[in-house]
């Protein structure tokens, strides 16, 4: 059987305790005719890999026929498709970066590497501002065509995600593990809608399980796919600074949400502040950047809002989208009594145009 390069990292991949540094030592070894590997004595892949003996030896048992066609086959099973450095199709923005991973694992209705695409990060213990402004963010992206990547995680990558999603707009979830775990399980259907309208992808054959030290490497696959990345709320040692140290070894732009001095989860991100990151402060401040590389245009959401609501309903959403905001200070801007609001806001609710936080405060999602 004549494996091809992309076959033979595809195969690697697939075998315990392979990683991405592996793979790189046997290609500089067999000086990029990767296939060699198939056909090569023992004594040449120990010495390839270092003296690694038992994961020379792993190589050596799984070394046949049937076992790559049973990859194949448990890929197209879970309809995934592999994307390796090899293929053409592979995206040059993560080709480019520093240990750039040898094959990407992607499920999902529509793949788009090319179109710009910002990560949103932060904290899985995002505060209700953290939420509502990873939410407001990316569906801000959305109106102008910008794609948001994350890391499925709780918190602030769930915001970012949905936010995306609710502006019709394109995600994409960058997993730990391998795509056929739902990881956290909490997040199931937010999958189940990005494999329908955006895609998921990892670095991990199906079967591997959301490993502690596979988080930070993911890391910089959604940096690496990214022009840029929002760092919402993170406190000193935090999944989001790694990305934006990922992001800065990159040459990507980090923008950073200022947070409450005494709040534990904005010590990171009033940091990165400190130490040179962009103050992001208005959506405009990353798309004035992103227009020197792509051609961008805006969804006019505020015509489609006025044609969908009623008056009242105009009125409530226009107070609410201004800022975080609490039942009690609506009825106080507006006069309009308890028993008719809860109403327009339960309205707004199912239209999909506001959310509501714990403690009665409700966030625009448009």
């Amino acid at each position: 059987m004549a494996l091809e390069k992309k076959d033979i990292v595809i195969w690697l991949s697939h075998i315990e305790g392979i990683g991405n540094r592996d793979i790189k030592c046997l290609i500089n070894y067999f000086h990029n005719n990767i296939e060699e590997v198939w056909y090569a004595g023992r004594k040449h892949i120990v010495n390839a890999l270092g003296g690694k003996e038992e994961l020379a030896n792993k190589i050596m048992e799984n070394r046949d026929e049937q076992f790559f066609i049973k990859i194949s086959k448990a890929l197209k099973d879970n309809n995934i498709f592999p994307l390796t450095i090899y293929d053409s199709a592979y995206p040059s923005k993560l080709k480019n970066i520093y240990d750039p991973p040898y094959t990407i694992f992607i499920k999902g209705n529509k793949i788009e590497f090319d179109m710009p695409l910002i990560s949103i990060v932060g904290t899985r213990r995002a505060t209700p501002y953290g939420k509502w402004a990873a939410h407001r963010f990316a569906k801000e992206l959305a109106e102008w065509g910008v794609g948001v990547i994350s890391g499925l995680a709780l918190g602030v990558d769930t915001c970012g995600h949905r936010g995306a999603l609710e502006g019709n707009g394109y995600t994409i979830g960058v997993l730990g593990c391998g795509l056929d775990q739902y990881y956290p399980a909490s997040n199931r259907a937010l999958m189940d809608k990005i494999f329908e309208r955006g895609c998921v992808i990892s670095e991990y054959c199906l079967g591997t399980p959301p490993l502690k030290y596979h988080f930070p490497a993911r890391n910089r696959i959604v940096s690496g796919l990214s022009d840029g990345v929002i760092v919402i709320e993170a406190p000193e040692k935090s999944g989001a600074l790694i990305t934006a140290d990922f992001a800065l070894d990159q040459g990507k732009d980090i923008y950073a949400l200022p947070g409450n001095i005494n709040n534990i989860q904005s010590r990171g991100v009033n940091k990165l502040i400190r130490d040179g990151a962009r103050i992001l402060l208005e959506i405009d401040d990353i798309i004035e950047n992103l227009k020197y590389r792509y051609s961008m245009h805006k969804t006019n959401t505020e015509q489609l809002a006025k044609n969908d609501l009623s008056e009242l309903e105009t009125q409530v959403f226009n107070i609410v989208k201004r800022n975080p905001i609490n039942i009690d200070l609506i009825i106080n801007e507006t006069g309009i009594k308890a028993s008719e609001l809860n109403p327009i806001l339960t309205i707004l609710e199912i239209k999909g145009y506001i959310n509501q936080m714990p403690g009665k405060i409700f966030t625009a999602a448009r």
